[in-house]
């Protein structure tokens, strides 16, 4: 009975111990993490506005609240040929970005259900202590959360893009290898050449511009994915970055860090792979900053075909974004009959998919 009773008693010893251990230390850390705040006050009240913009979004945002365009887009396609002159075309391939270190948190992925829910809670606690950490160590612009960088995983998965276009192109079906020469941005690419308009570049520039999300995850997947690449350093070949494109959601992760116009701001998790073409490479002219608490995904998808007609003048866009981004626009524009995949589920983790629009 004595043993028994010994045993019984252990959750409530390991309760009291534990609790008398957090109630001793509570009073130093406080005072350690006071006075790292006080060492660097720019850097708490970059924070402070941080969590403010975080909670004003989870409150009064509706970015996924919008109706829906009632015109049926085949009505486009009734009354005009292939051949009809007043259309413009424009080939974008969707490139989707890697596992991001919220995604690691708080998605499932491809992890099995009880691995997910048996390790959900330590992960949490891991996430919450690195955010902890980046805020009393004077992190302005780190977060695990807010505009989340790329995983650990994630960065293996954009490293996975780039040996993918590095593939020989005989093992290759020839659509695929028309679309893999567009993203290398090689400019002989035959099946298309007979659809480039005037405005086409010349030989010496890339055949297809690259754009990204304004949100870290997806311009780290561009800049591995497409290194190789990138550092050819093709004349005016650069990552435009688009705050239209940025996630369909009200959580933090959707959120931008970068400034409107300013540089892209690298992340503890990737700086060493990706400092050198955010530096030099990326294009933020047409970067307005982080979206507006009154847009939604509508006005942004919109946004993004005339920005894609008026502001890009080459016929082949590679597009760096996020799932619920990707789902809405084939939902919204692909025709309401068409029964398609990608109006159903989302795309996964830098996993590729081309669509045509066009405009008149």
């Amino acid at each position: 009975m004595s043993i028994i009773g010994s045993l019984l008693s252990l959750p409530s010893e390991a309760l009291f111990f534990t609790a008398w251990v957090i109630t001793s230390l509570a009073r130093p850390v406080s005072m350690v993490c006071l006075a790292l705040l006080l060492m660097n006050p720019f850097a708490t009240m970059r924070k402070v506005q941080l969590l403010m913009t975080t909670a004003q979004y989870l409150l009064m945002c509706n970015d996924k609240k919008w109706t829906a365009p009632p015109e049926d887009p085949a009505s486009f396609f009734e009354s005009r040929t292939s051949d009809d002159t007043n259309i413009e075309k424009k080939t974008i391939i969707f490139v989707r970005h890697g596992e991001s270190t919220w995604n690691d948190t708080f998605n499932k992925g491809d992890r099995s259900t009880m691995s997910f829910v048996l390790n959900f809670i330590p992960n949490l606690i891991w996430s919450v202590f690195v955010e902890i950490y980046l805020f009393v160590g004077g992190y302005e612009n780190e977060s695990w959360f807010y505009d989340s960088p790329l995983s650990q995983k994630g960065l293996s998965q954009a490293s996975g893009v780039r040996n993918f276009l590095k593939q020989p192109l005989e093992f290759s079906t020839p659509r695929e290898q028309e679309l893999i020469r567009i993203m290398l941005g090689e400019e002989k690419v035959a099946k298309f050449q007979e659809e480039e308009s005037s405005t086409s570049t010349t030989s010496s520039s890339p055949s297809s511009q690259l754009v990204s999300s304004n949100l870290r995850r997806a311009i780290s997947t561009m800049v591995i994915g497409f290194q190789d690449r990138l550092e050819e350093k093709m004349p005016d070949d650069s990552i435009l970055i688009l705050p239209q494109l940025q996630e369909i959601s009200r959580n933090p992760d959707a959120l931008s860090i970068t400034p409107p116009k300013g540089k892209v701001l690298d992340s503890w998790s990737d700086r060493h792979l990706v400092h050198d073409i955010l530096t030099n490479q990326c294009d933020t002219s047409l970067h307005t900053g982080n979206k507006e608490v009154t847009s939604n995904g509508l006005i942004r998808m919109e946004e993004f075909c005339s920005v894609a007609f008026e502001k890009i003048d080459k016929q082949h866009i590679i597009v760096a974004g996020h799932s619920l981004w990707f789902r809405s626009f084939f939902r919204t524009f692909l025709p309401h009959k068409v029964d398609h995949v990608s109006k159903k589920k989302k795309i996964g983790e830098r996993w590729m998919r081309g669509i045509y629009i066009r405009t008149h």
